[in-house]
This record gives C-alpha cells, structure tokens and sequence, in this order.
C-alpha cells in the first residue's frame, strides 16, 4: 500500500490509494536516539543516480529544512541564494510527496556536531493527517489513519500549546510546565528556564552547549531532588537543564515510551515501553563545549573538572574523533568508553590527545 502526499496551506493530504487499512512502516535510521528518514527524489536523465537525501524527523520542528549542498547533490543544481525549494516526486518508503515545501539552510554544523550527514529537518507535520507513532523500542516510524480519543490524562492528553507543536504539562516539585515534546533534542532529559526556582541535590554546573541553526546555548544541569510526572508516569529524580527559551521534554525521556500524534486534534497517546525502566543514568562527557566550523569542532569552553594535565584548551580545532574525521566519527560517540582520542589543532599543529570522560552530573 503507498500513500500519496501533497501539500495545501502546509498541510499533507491523501490524493491518491486507498486509506489506510493497517499501519505502515517509514524507513529510518537510528543515530545516537535521533530518527533518520531517508527521501528519495524520482529518477531522472541527466541527474545523479544517487537522489536519496536524509532528513532528521523533529517533532519540535515547525518548518522542515534542506540543506543546499545536498540540493545540489542530487540535482547537478547549484541552489546558494534560494530561501525556498519544493522537493517535488519523491518517495519515503510506501510514501510519496508530490510536493514538500522547504526551507533551504545551511546545515553544516549540525552533520559535524552530530557526526553523520544531515541533509534535512522534517516537521512535525510532515506526515500530514496521519496518526505518527515514534516507537523508541526499535526505533521505528509508522503512519495509520484515523484519529486519537479525547484525552483521558491516562494514556492520551492534548498537545495544544503556543503553536502547532505538540505540547505537554510535567510536573515538577512545587510547579507544573507546559513543555514541548522534542524529538530533535535526543540527548537532553528536560530543559526549563530558570533552573535556579527548581530543588536540585547539588547547586547546578555547567554542562555543555547545545547547537542551535544560528547559535551555541550553554547549558548549566543538575538532579532534580525528587520526581518529575508526566501523566500517570513518574520520571525519577531526573537531570534538568536550563535553556533561555522553549522548554522541553527531550528524547532521553522520550526513550522510554512509544509516542502516537495527531496532529489534526492536537492530541498525542503515550504508552510506556514494555519491561523498560525509566532511569537517568549519570550524565557523561568530556568536559568539553564546541562550536562547529569548518574544520571540526572548536573548543569554546574548557569545563570545570575538567584534566588540566590534557593539552587542549579554549581555541583549539578538534578535527578527528578516535581517528575518524569529526564529520564522520559516527552515532557511536562516547559508547561507554572511559576516554577518547582528539586529534587538535592549534597554531598549524595538529596533536593527539586522550581525553578522559568524565560524569558532570551524577
């Protein structure tokens, strides 16, 4: 069965096939708890052989986004200059889109902090009318048709909130916020403003920063000192992060749940996964905060705890990752490993180092 997509006022419609009977599976593929679907432009004389382009599915997304020189990859076209594409006849498993209206952005520095290519951002509602089901057990997409019931505040609730996005409250000691529900913050448990109004087991530290399209936000962390609801669900003594805008619910929460949105209603059913315990492990890190550029990962912050007897300091140019070019070191990351090799440049000389990890929060 293959769904057909195209798009008016923003919003996929089903313009050919028969609805759905039974749910169907979008490819993807699993790097680091981020979900990769991979869009394949029709063929064409003249044109590459390779059309595929992998776009990051993002549920805090509200526009989807394609990078120019993956444009260009797979049309032989040069795009600099261009706000917008329509990416027009293309296939993502059983379904298709006759037109998918992008933003076009570079985005270069999230394939290198990341360490695989991101061709693409996929909005929430890229699936249009369909149920999306986000199931972190095998980290699989699937679409079905029909509608969520009302919400019940057990298993199915609102996702209404500032826009389009999907939204939900979580319960902290003392206070309740309304948080996005962010499949594109995998390595984040959750992040609210002020975290200085929040109880935490030790004063909260620096912990790293996040790449934004445009901009780094470093983050300070700590353990919340006691639990975090979500619904029915308890998030035990989690770790939470300050961000200076949009609050979020990341996918290191997201983990533990098969996550069903409708987009249509504004509702989204959460199902805990079968045998998984929802735990936030310490968190791990080299102590290191980057800035993506063009020749890797620059070193804009040196954190505390940190092992001063490594040579690496604020400026350096990290450039390989156990060997492997930065760009290219892969979903695997830190992977349980008790320290890493950095390959850093400074002042024209490139060195290895080892660098231990460390556990900024405990």
């Amino acid at each position: 069965m293959r769904i057909i997509m195209t798009w008016a006022c923003g919003a996929a419609l089903l313009t050919g096939g028969a609805a759905l009977a039974t749910p169907i599976d979008v490819p993807t593929e699993n790097c680091r708890g981020y979900f990769f679907v991979p869009i394949t432009l029709s063929p064409r004389d003249g044109y590459p052989e390779d059309r595929t382009l992998w776009f990051l599915y993002d549920t805090g997304a509200s526009t989807t986004h394609v990078d120019p020189d993956s444009l260009t990859r797979v049309s032989n076209r040069d795009f600099s200059g261009l706000n917008r594409v329509d990416i027009v006849d293309a296939t993502a498993g059983e379904v298709t889109y006759h037109r998918l209206p992008a933003r076009v952005t570079e985005l270069d520095h999230l394939s290198i902090a990341l360490g695989r290519e991101i061709d693409g951002i996929l909005a929430y509602e890229a699936f249009g009318e369909y149920l999306v089901t986000l199931d972190y057990s095998d980290h699989s997409i699937r679409l079905e048709a029909g509608e969520l019931p009302r919400p019940d505040g057990d298993t199915v609730f609102s996702a209404r909130g500032r826009d389009s996005r999907p939204w939900i409250d979580v319960h902290f000691p003392g206070r309740t916020r309304r948080m996005l529900i962010d499949s594109g913050a995998a390595q984040t448990v959750l992040a609210v403003n002020r975290l200085d109004r929040y109880p935490t087991i030790t004063p909260p530290r620096q912990v790293g920063a996040s790449v934004r399209f445009r901009r780094i936000e470093y983050r300070d962390g700590a353990r919340l000192d006691g639990d975090a609801r979500l619904g029915p669900f308890t998030l035990p003594s989690p770790q939470v992060e300050e961000v200076p805008e949009t609050e979020i619910i990341g996918g290191l929460v997201m983990q533990y749940f098969a996550w069903t949105f409708d987009t249509d209603n504004d509702r989204v059913r959460i199902e805990p996964i079968e045998g998984a315990a929802v735990e936030f492990p310490p968190e791990r890190s080299l102590g290191l905060a980057y800035r993506p550029v063009r020749d890797g990962l620059q070193v804009e912050a040196v954190l505390d705890g940190f092992d001063e007897s490594v040579d690496i300091t604020q400026g350096d140019i990290v450039t390989h990752w156990n060997g492997r070019p930065v760009r290219e070191r892969g979903c695997g990351d830190l992977d349980g490993a008790s320290s890493v090799t950095l390959t850093r440049q400074r002042d024209g000389d490139s060195v290895q180092v080892d660098v231990p990890v460390l556990i900024l929060v405990e």
